[in-house]
């Protein structure tokens, strides 16, 4: 074990693994293999390797013989998707397929399939971005319908969702026990020694006489397909009560999803990203030419954390990541700046956080401790739980404690380049301009590092921000103000780029052009413009479905046509609109 590339073949493994007899687990991935932080294959297979477990990852697989090169493993195989779901990986806004897309359409029940028909009887977890979207009953874009949670859909075995870390390492803590055991892992056998229930962050199928009467009921789907207005509350319930546990019944079944994993301590964190990541793409990287353009500015990103709690309603970061953020310490973010500088690198491209000034920051009312094991550092640690209901209104809110943590690491990085010469960082990731509002010395601190500041007003409508979940136009023309005087402060230029979306539910032609001559006025330069795509599992996504806001149950207009969608866009890049028939998206 060095650091050296993980396997991704059976004779890969022999080389790599001493006494090498076959694999623990291995992943498949609808990403290339890609061995950064950056990565969640590559964080999981990581760590999983640091435990002792032999581990193999078999990228984007196509042909039969790829998804055998590692043989059937010990335990289970590892299922994801990759970064994105494997729709929007292989549709535009506009339904148009991608072209040289190497994961495939509904990659998840490919990927089980495949495995189950390979290798009868082998046990398969699904994990990453697309499992957790769509784990309940949720809206697929591109049959324009509700489709069963992935678990029905796949016939897997088990879903981890959201950070996979502990979980993980639980199960496979428990994988062992239980083979002792039973002498096997086929998992109808040591299930009930596995005590699932007790694994935050998962989900599997249970009778109807193992229903917990204290666990939430979800609106089941056939229950959503009669009236969508059921669906609406199965998006509330699981929007407004992020941490709670729910059972979701489908036909006959039953699927339980445990409360999610509390969010990861600093010393975990610390852990993880220190792991031996080489930083590069496998040699034998399919496409590996267009992927090496695409992560040419990634290599030296320094993650710092996970998770947002901005609460916009179209974003699937707070699902996938986590509401709360997890940082990690000063002192391991700047050991890992100091060896990209000690090996030659002359730039750090980014920190990266999804919300850059998020960091340290966190809920108060999240104040009753739990002691709780951590397999990823082997100790007891103490997690809070939040026992008060709230609103999920984040921003403004009195309990949000707003941080300054991000200075002395900044501080920190300019101590290593007086000591390093000619070496730099930009800050690259995204911030809440209203929330930097109240961080005003901060921002003043981070403009040194950012040659192009990114900001997310989305909009500039009352009522669509309203929808979004986001703040009041007149918290980004304050920012602008702010921004303008900073600028002129240190005497600098930086280019602003902020982001906007067309046709999300709520929106007309109409405000468009409002957002346009606002621009206009505002002397913005605007090319970040996205279509509103509908996303599974987010609130947006239950309003374009049910043209009601499932959080406040007004009526919102859904702009549903390609031509209008295109329109919308337009409007405010100033260009030819395309040949669209009327065709509902």
């Amino acid at each position: 074990m060095g650091k050296s590339f993980l396997p991704t073949s059976w004779n890969e493994g022999a080389k790599y693994y001493r006494n090498f007899s076959g694999f623990d687990v291995v992943f498949i991935s609808g990403d290339p293999y890609y061995d950064h932080p950056l990565n969640g294959t590559a964080i999981i297979a990581r760590l999983l390797d640091s435990k002792g477990y032999r581990v193999a990852i078999i990228p984007q697989p196509r042909e039969d013989k790829e998804y055998q090169s590692c043989g059937k493993p010990r335990y289970f195989f590892c299922i994801s998707s990759g970064l994105l779901d494997s729709m929007l990986a292989n549709y535009t806004p506009m339904l148009r397929k991608r072209e040289n897309v190497l994961v495939p359409e509904r990659a998840l029940m490919v990927y089980t399939q495949k495995i189950k028909s390979f290798y009868k009887g082998a046990m398969t977890v699904l994990g990453g971005v697309e499992a957790t979207l769509r784990r309940f009953t949720q809206f697929d874009y591109r049959t324009n319908e509700l489709r069963r949670g992935i678990l029905n859909d796949t016939k897997a075995d088990i879903l981890i969702f959201g950070n996979a870390d502990r979980a993980i390492l639980t199960l496979l803590e428990r994988m062992k026990k239980a083979e002792r055991k039973e002498k096997g892992t086929d998992f109808e056998k040591v299930k009930e020694n596995l005590k699932l229930k007790s694994i935050d962050g998962i989900a599997f199928r249970i009778r109807k006489e193992e229903i917990d009467k204290n666990i939430r009921l979800l609106p089941s789907y056939e229950d959503c397909i009669k009236d969508k207005k059921n669906f609406s509350l199965l998006t509330r319930m699981h929007y407004l009560l992020p941490d709670a546990a729910f059972i979701e019944p489908c036909g006959l079944g039953f699927i339980q999803y445990n409360r999610a994993t509390h969010t990861l301590q600093e010393k975990e964190l610390d852990f993880i990203y220190e792991l031996p990541f080489t930083r590069e793409l496998h040699p034998n990287t399919k496409n590996k030419l267009f992927n090496e353009q695409m992560l040419a500015k990634l290599d030296t990103s320094v993650i710092i954390g996970r998770g947002c709690w901005g609460s916009c309603t179209f974003c699937v970061i707070p699902l996938v990541q986590g509401k709360e953020v997890a940082k990690r310490s000063k002192e391991s973010i700047l050991r890992e700046i100091e060896a990209l500088y000690a090996q030659g690198k002359q730039k750090i491209n980014d920190l990266t956080l999804p919300t850059l000034n998020m960091y340290g920051s966190y809920c108060s009312l999240y104040d009753e401790e739990e002691q709780i094991y951590s397999p990823i550092i082997e100790k007891e640690i103490t997690v809070k739980n939040k026992t008060k209901y709230c609103n999920q209104q984040c921003v403004g809110c009195k309990y949000r404690k707003i941080s300054n943590d991000l200075v002395p690491i900044l501080e920190g990085v300019e101590k290593l380049q007086n000591k390093y010469k000619n070496t730099k960082l930009e800050l690259r990731s995204a911030i809440r301009h209203d929330i930097i509002l109240d961080q005003k010395e901060m921002f003043r601190k981070m403009m040194k590092f950012i040659t192009r500041l990114k900001i997310a007003p989305e909009h500039i409508s009352t009522n669509i921000l309203k929808q979004m979940n986001k703040s009041n136009p007149g918290a980004f023309q304050e920012f602008l103000a702010f921004y303008k005087q900073v600028s002129k402060e240190q005497k600098s230029n930086k280019h602003l780029v902020p982001y906007f979306i067309a046709a999300h539910p709520g929106t007309t032609k109409e405000d468009m052009q409002d957002l346009k001559e606002f621009c206009n006025v505002n002397d913005l330069y605007v090319n970040l413009t996205q279509v509103f795509t509908p996303t599974p599992g987010t609130a947006a996504t239950a309003m374009y479905y049910t043209e009601e806001n499932p959080l406040t149950k007004e009526k919102v207009y859904v702009p549903r046509t390609f031509r209008e969608k295109k329109d919308q866009k337009n409007i405010l890049l100033e260009t030819e609109s395309e040949d669209f028939s009327d065709e509902n998206a």
